[in-house]
């Protein structure tokens, strides 16, 4: 019988193709075991008729696979006694994981204290006692060219007994290598399962393979132009170039002591985007087949560099690949045009492909979000471990990674410089306000919980240039904070302090509430301007545009805003206020002011702010171990102080933090480094870098452009479509998703964020039921462009 894999597909051409394409991801001799035996439970006459079933017809009995196949490994074990020897160095872990990855390859990787689930093997358990004919062994070696001992597939309960589960003396082997262990579980998995859906779709276009030469071409060529037309008259250009020219004699010298991660700290203003892609090409010199993912905390700033990327280096959208929860991608919606004009195989494959290296990242030049990779790096779900082969061999540029949470510097930093390592890649930190990378022994702390025993080999991130004196530079020196010392100093104070500027003002406040109020007192005044997440991105950013045509007409504006604005954004303004914060967001707001030395010194007024109870909004956002960073400011900050004093300043400050708090412990149930040694996978997966609900819960809305706007009823139209023709083939149904993805992705520039904690009392939703957990804002006038979101449950709204 010939069996198949596909419909149009037979298994071991299947097999063989996985194995081949797995192959090129990874060289693990447990990516090769698993890919072997990871289809061979379609050999069962159950799922060969499943193959030719019509559109809604359902097939009796057990057709399930992927157990199967687990389980089959299990018998081959069982009758070749030896292969754990000779194959496996004798390492039960190694089998454990094979066991993980061909059982759950079309799930997500389980933790090892329990692989396999209950269900499940109770309908495989069911399924083999009817005693079906599975002639596995036979094509094994017939088909896969496997010489092997001859095993039956039976029911036997012992070979379950201790394999599947993680057992005391397995914890204490795993926890000798665990993050090598971790580690090659993730990349083993994640090799498997892209080879499998790039085989299955019969997707040969390796697209990074083949756009690499002439991406890293054409880089470097612009780059070259770039620099060699900048302007050396203007004392920042040549520091810029001084920073530029340094930073790259480092990266040499830190190359050469075999260094992978590196620290690139840089005053506000240096050009670090031109630094770090210089840096890159350095790196390219010799490794020439090395793409880049360049990583950014903020939508705002990914749109900057997205920008520079497209318009600057490559002049061509093509060659960058932005991935995010906002960006269309233009490419693939070309494709979609033609293939609605014209629906052909050949379009539909077009598109396919493109949704394909989309998803795993298989580009030269990426540009993502701290979101994307970081949670990526620790996930355990197929759909983003689908994207881990294709960090390897990259360089990461990794910038303003002190927008990361602090409890997470250290954790992060280990698992880069051990990713970098084991799977050929670089990584180049940067910011104006660098992190301590220090990862110092814990003896208190459980061995499970510490840092110092995770990361064994761990080499601290090298440091590119002496920041010190860059930051001692006059042209780098542009502020001076004032502190504003009153008590109870209430919004109503503050807005009379602003009125008496004569020059224009930004004013950075903790909470979107304390921004509607404000503006609600300084609105009579002309060309105040309001702006927090209760305003779309689209009239974001035409404030902004219209905010810095003011600046440049050097006419007086009043701009009063969240802590969105302080990084990502190029806006300049002789005055800037900040309520209580951390130093980095000090650092990073203070960062709006004279940002382009227009003046020989600006003014950062800084405060405590406090509402009419005496409570401080400061102390609302900033929680838990963050009311010490507060603490640090109020003690630290001088009157007085300027710009080039804040570097020692901060050196202390990140210092404490290094020294003071739990590594990789996002809260009192969940450390990241245990879950690790544990082998916690599908713990460790439920990682987010943002707490959602930390402060409410989240509701979305849809802001309608008009009372005509059906953009969201498209999206509907598009996901009924696709439950009611869901039985089509792959290719076809999954057109409809990459088609439903975009148009969701083109709500995003009119969507906003509510966080409210009393779900009772939110606007009203004009769609019932509601989709995609978006609600359509139902009364429009509740919605403008110079306040936003007007409602009073947005009273009590605080990011």
């Amino acid at each position: 019988m010939n069996y198949r894999s596909h419909p149009h597909k037979l298994l071991e051409v299947h097999i063989k193709g996985v194995l081949t394409k797995a192959k090129k991801r990874s060289n693990l001799k447990i990516v090769d075991i698993a890919v072997l035996f990871h289809d061979l439970g379609k050999i069962n006459i159950n799922f060969q008729k499943k193959l030719d079933l019509e559109n809604g017809e359902k097939i009796s009995g057990y057709s399930e696979h992927a157990y199967l196949s687990m389980y089959c490994f299990l018998c081959f074990l069982d009758c070749n006694r030896t292969f754990i020897a000779t194959e496996l160095g004798s390492d039960i872990i190694k089998v454990k994981q094979i066991i993980a990855i061909v059982a759950k390859h079309h799930g997500n990787l389980p933790d090892f204290e329990n692989i396999l689930g209950h269900e499940a093997l109770k309908r495989l358990e069911t399924f083999l006692k009817s005693d079906p004919s599975l002639p596995i062994s036979d094509f094994y070696e017939k088909y896969l060219l496997q010489k092997h001992q001859k095993f039956e597939i039976k029911w036997n309960e012992n070979l379950l007994k201790r394999l599947p589960k993680f057992f005391d003396e397995d914890f204490i082997n795993w926890q000798k290598d665990s993050l090598n262990y971790f580690l090659d579980t993730q990349i083993a998995f994640a090799s498997l399962i892209e080879a499998d859906k790039r085989d299955a779709g019969d997707n040969e276009n390796y697209f990074f393979d083949e756009a690499i030469k002439d991406s890293n071409s054409k880089l470097q060529s612009s780059l070259r132009t770039i620099f060699k037309n900048l302007p050396q008259k203007t004392a920042l250009n040549q520091l810029r170039t001084q920073i530029r020219n340094k930073a790259i004699e480092g990266l040499k010298e830190g190359l050469k002591t075999g260094n992978r991660v590196f620290c690139l700290t840089a005053p506000t203003g240096a050009g670090k985007t031109f630094i770090l892609l210089a840096l890159a090409c350095e790196i390219q010199k010799t490794r020439a087949n090395f793409g880049i993912l360049y990583v950014l905390p903020f939508l705002s700033i990914t749109e900057q560099v997205e920008e520079i990327s497209k318009h600057e280096i490559f002049k061509n959208s093509e060659q960058v690949l932005s991935v995010n929860s906002k960006t269309i991608n233009e490419r693939m919606q070309c494709i979609q045009a033609d293939l609605e004009s014209d629906q052909n195989e050949e379009n539909l494959i077009r598109l396919l492909e493109q949704d394909f290296i989309e998803k795993t990242f298989d580009h030269p030049f990426v540009i993502t979000t701290f979101v994307q990779f970081f949670e990526t790096l620790v996930n355990n779900k197929n759909s983003a471990l689908l994207k881990l082969p294709n960090f390897s061999k990259r360089i990461f540029l990794i910038d303003e990674i002190q927008a990361l949470p602090p409890r997470l510097y250290l954790f992060f930093a280990g698992w880069l410089d051990a990713f970098c390592r084991k799977y050929d890649a670089y990584a180049i930190l940067s910011t104006a306000t660098m992190p301590h990378f220090s990862i110092k022994k814990k003896s208190y702390l459980n061995e499970c919980k510490r840092a110092d025993l995770l990361f064994k080999q761990y080499h601290e991130p090298f440091q590119l240039i002496d920041a010190k004196g860059f930051f001692d530079e006059d042209v780098f020196n542009r502020y001076r904070i004032q502190l504003i010392n009153e008590d109870n100093f209430s919004i109503e104070k503050l807005a009379n302090h602003i009125q008496s500027q004569t020059k224009s003002s930004l004013v950075i406040l903790n909470t979107i509430n304390d921004t509607k109020k404000l503006y609600s007192l300084l609105k009579c005044n002309p060309n105040v301007y309001l702006l927090n997440t209760h305003i779309i991105p689209k009239d974001r950013h035409e404030k902004i545009k219209i905010i810095n045509d003011h600046l440049k007409a050097n006419q007086k504006v009043t701009l009063i805003s969240t802590q969105l604005i302080e990084a990502g954004v190029d806006i300049d303004f002789p005055i800037v206020y900040r309520d209580l914060c951390p130093l980095p967001n000090l650092i990073q707001s203070a960062g709006r002011c004279n940002r382009n030395k227009l003046l020989k010194i600006g003014t950062v007024y800084f405060f405590h702010l406090t509402n009419e109870n005496g409570k401080s909004s400061a102390k609302m956002i900033y929680r838990n171990e963050a009311k010490q960073f507060l603490d640090f400011c109020k003690e630290k900050i001088k009157h007085g102080i300027e710009e080039k004093e804040l570097f020692e300043v901060q050196e202390v400050f990140f210092k404490k933090i290094a020294d003071d708090l739990s590594i990789g412990e996002v809260n009192a149930e969940f450390n990241m480094i245990e879950c690790v040694n544990k082998g916690q996978f599908e713990k460790l997966g439920r990682f987010k870098l943002i707490e959602r609900k930390a402060f409410g819960e989240e509701y979305l809305y849809y802001i309608r452009g008009n009372e005509n706007d059906r953009e969201y009823e498209k999206a509907v139209d598009i996901m009924r479509l696709m439950i009611t023709e869901k039985e089509k083939d792959y290719k076809s149904s999954r057109s409809l998703k990459i088609e439903l993805n975009s148009q969701l992705k083109s709500l995003a520039d009119r969507m906003i964020t509510l966080r409210a904690f009393d779900g009772t009392n939110i606007p009203l939703s004009a769609n019932n039921p509601e989709y995609f957990d978006i609600k359509v804002l139902a009364d429009l006038s509740l919605y403008t462009f110079e306040e936003g979101l007007n409602h009073n449950s947005t009273e009590n709204s605080i990011l």
